[in-house]
């Protein structure tokens, strides 16, 4: 840029285009949404999937029937792999945490957002969810968000968003734990896999 632009020569804005060109669009804040989008949505689906293979886990894979050895698995929707939100939640009640606080899911519908509407606020009410008054204090009007612009993130909010997901894995961690090594897991895993099956959570089939 600097070989490009000559200050006897050019007036104006036009390196502001020329950089623009030389990194074409793709600005420093702009690079770091995308990172601390691309955070927060890989972290969500992290945590999932940390629920999904701790109760897989805390349940085991086969138990003994009649004499006939059944396998267990987790109950999926219909051409998919994974069960889905409801049945993660369902399943950790019946082991005992609770998955849903309100931060959570804060975090899975910010990480919708980014997902499908690339962090594009739609409307009033999106706007009110994600905005991020604190961020906009002392700043001027032309740095506060708007319906039709990207939701605003930065380092502190990335860090209270990864830190409440991690606050309910330690929370699930427990019981799960309990489940797989306490010396009451003989005795109580029968009880939790009967609840799990009255709840549609699991499904028991002949191996």
């Amino acid at each position: 840029m600097n070989r490009r632009f000559d200050p006897d020569r050019h007036y104006g804005d036009e390196h502001v285009d020329i950089f623009d060109d030389a990194v074409d669009g793709l600005w420093p804040h702009t690079y770091t949404w995308i990172t601390e989008a691309t955070a927060i949505k890989n972290a969500v689906t992290a945590f999932e999937v940390y629920l999904e293979k701790a109760l897989q886990e805390a349940i085991g894979s086969s138990l003994t029937l009649n004499g006939e050895e059944h396998c267990i698995k987790l109950a999926v929707p219909p051409r998919f792999e994974s069960p889905g939100w409801k049945t993660l939640v369902t399943a950790h009640e019946v082991l005992g945490s609770s998955v849903d606080s309100d931060e959570v899911m804060w975090a899975r519908e910010l990480r919708h957002l980014l997902t499908h509407q690339n962090g594009e606020l739609r409307s009033d009410a999106a706007l009110a969810r994600f905005r991020d008054a604190d961020a906009e204090n002392g700043q001027d009007e032309s740095r506060r968000v708007f319906v039709g612009g990207k939701v605003s993130l930065g380092n502190p909010r990335v860090l209270k968003t990864l830190d409440s997901l991690a606050a309910v894995v330690r929370a699930a961690d427990a019981p799960v734990w309990a489940l797989c090594w306490s010396q009451e897991r003989r005795s109580r895993w029968p009880r939790v896999l009967t609840a799990l099956h009255e709840q549609k959570c699991i499904i028991v089939e002949p191996v």
